[in-house]
């Protein structure tokens, strides 16, 4: 056994619960099979009630945080400066768009954000850490509302989408995250907000499975590392197509080669109470 991640604590967390009722089914699949050890819950979504249901009922097999929606669906207050002009979020690119141009209005970003938190606290579930859908919670304007709405619930952890390491580098789109991080992590740091130290996301993990040996870099940073996935049904692939494959990742996570990756590198699942 490879004891580089020994004593190193691991998150497997899903995003998007929520989103369907087959993408949260596929994340219950993998918390029941004890894989998954964490997932964020959407609170804007058809499903949000399914899965906070479902939340109820596995608190004791995961931590749940809540997944910050900004890009997708429509708002839970009256957020202009998020919005377009049937009042659904704005796409991804515009969100970034208007956050690094100065047109986003920060008390109606932290009210969004609040109002989310609020939601999946009242419908019973102990929130234990926010991140954001598509990482967006890391942008100007956007993390500073964040941080607030976090110390206003009393929560103390924060997803940093910072992978610290070249090797986990995947595409541009990974260099902006890292970029986007380094001020995000002050803006978290100065509200005493804690998140992993590392994030890679389960493409990462399918190629470490075929080269033990990508572990090792990761290993050298120490603390702990966070694998984010989104897995789901089949039907949840042929219901709301996207860009991963929801149903491979499932596959894989359930895999044998998943766990003989986690048995070779020592590595400890946790969930983000142990952050």
């Amino acid at each position: 056994m490879n004891s580089a991640m020994t004593g190193n604590g691991l998150i497997v967390h899903a995003d998007d619960f929520g989103e369907t009722e087959q993408i949260t089914l596929g994340i219950c699949e993998g918390i029941d099979a004890g894989v998954v050890t964490s997932t964020s819950i959407m609170a804007n979504m058809p499903a949000t009630d399914f899965a906070l249901a479902k939340a109820r009922t596995m608190s004791q097999r995961a931590s749940f945080g809540v997944h910050v929606t900004l890009c997708e669906g429509r708002p839970l207050t009256p957020a202009r400066s998020l919005t377009d002009a049937a009042g659904n979020f704005v796409s991804k690119r515009q969100l970034f768009l208007r956050s690094i141009t100065g047109r986003l209005r920060a008390a109606e970003v932290e009210a969004e954000v609040v109002a989310q938190v609020q939601r999946i606290a009242d419908g019973g579930v102990r929130v234990s850490h926010l991140d954001g859908h598509k990482h967006l919670h890391q942008l100007p304007v956007v993390c500073r509302a964040v941080a607030r709405a976090a110390r206003h619930h009393g929560i103390e952890r924060v997803r940093l989408a910072a992978m610290r390491s070249v090797a986990a580098y995947r595409s541009p789109s990974s260099a902006v995250r890292e970029v986007l991080a380094i001020h995000a992590a002050r803006v978290f740091s100065g509200a005493q907000l804690r998140s992993p130290r590392r994030l890679v996301d389960i493409e990462f993990c399918m190629h470490a499975a075929r080269h033990p040996g990508r572990w090792l870099e990761l290993a050298r940073v120490g603390g702990i590392l966070e694998v984010f996935c989104h897995p789901g049904t089949e039907l949840a692939d042929l219901e709301k197509p996207g860009s991963c494959a929801r149903s491979a990742e499932l596959e894989f996570l359930l895999s044998t080669a998943m766990q003989r990756l986690l048995d070779d590198t020592g590595s400890r699942l946790v969930n983000y109470w142990s952050v």
